[in-house]
């Protein structure tokens, strides 16, 4: 399994940089319609997977955007990451170190969003967690499960929370998509096993209890890594 994330990740980036290359010198100006997702798969012989972790970068730099039924096009001239100072994920290594800052940094904030959310922002979270009721398919997921995430963060009152997250969209949403590639099917489909997951964060969250948002949080951080990887992860810091 790690071999075969890695041969993931290093074709992605190859097909991340030959369409930034098209973008940055003018080739694709911004308006051109970026060719679908099965051109982009013969054009550069790999598979559809493949093409998608690129596009989901492109995406979350702001370089490129979508819209339903109508494909994704070029927004920006320049290769230039929007509010991104981490560097991005290039092997096994990276997204263990990716989920095990997220570990840190995410379920304090769940913690904190049940202590001091207010009862608008509760509602943005559970909003955010019904969205997963509706049409969810490969380019929407990514960003239905962020925006869930973020709207957590948003609710501890501390902006730092919000924009930690936020500078790392590229991982997060890398980190899914390979979630959703990678999932038992035993377990259901990826919508379900999402879903199945936030609950127990948007429950605690909504009754005030930071113990119990701190746990579901960790578990379902660390059920996510667990479908990518396929192992456990040893040394996980556990709060007394």
């Amino acid at each position: 399994m790690s071999l075969q994330i890695e041969e993931r990740v290093k074709l992605s980036d190859k097909v991340y940089e030959s369409l930034s290359s098209k973008i940055s010198t003018g080739e694709w100006p911004e308006g051109t319609r970026i060719p679908t997702e099965a051109e982009l798969a013969l054009m550069h012989s790999v598979s559809r997977p493949v093409i998608r972790e690129a596009l989901f970068r492109l995406r979350s730099e702001g370089i490129i955007g979508s819209k339903r039924g109508s494909g994704s096009s070029v927004l920006a001239s320049a290769a230039t990451p929007v509010n991104s100072s981490y560097k991005p994920i290039e092997n096994v290594a990276d997204l263990i170190h990716a989920f095990e800052f997220r570990l840190s940094v995410e379920c304090d904030a769940a913690a904190v969003a049940a202590m001091r959310a207010e009862h608008e922002q509760i509602n943005i979270i559970k909003g955010a967690h019904d969205a997963f009721n509706g049409i969810v398919n490969d380019e929407n997921f990514g960003d239905l499960d962020l925006n869930f995430h973020v709207a957590i963060a948003k609710a501890t009152g501390n902006q730092m929370f919000e924009t930690t997250l936020t500078m790392l969209h590229s991982q997060i949403i890398f980190g899914m998509r390979l979630t959703g590639e990678f999932r038992s099917a035993s377990e259901g489909s990826r919508v379900d096993v999402v879903r199945r997951e936030h609950q127990p964060i948007v429950d605690a969250i909504g009754a005030r209890e930071p113990k119990a948002a701190f746990q579901a949080m960790r578990q379902h951080l660390r059920a996510s890594r667990l479908r990518i990887l396929g192992f456990e992860v040893a040394g996980d810091w556990q709060r007394p």
